[in-house]
């Protein structure tokens, strides 16, 4: 069981959901509903974690740093 959640309101697996909200599906229902079958439910992603810069250096940060000779 893992969480996912919905793109937007709607009825999944005999329950009505809100958009966003997680919920548990078995991996059975989740390979009907997740893509490319299905569009409207989505994996969970936190949102501490969500659009992490994973290591990047930032716009000044880039421009500033040292050069390495």
């Amino acid at each position: 069981m893992k969480l996912y959640t919905t793109k937007r309101d709607c009825e999944v697996a005999g329950h009505w959901r809100a958009a966003g909200v997680p919920f548990t599906l078995s991996d059975e229902q989740a390979a009907e509903l997740t893509p490319p079958r299905g569009s409207v439910v989505a994996p969970y992603v936190p949102a501490d974690t969500k659009g992490e810069p994973h290591a990047r250096l930032g716009r000044n940060k880039r421009r500033n740093r040292k050069a390495a000779h």
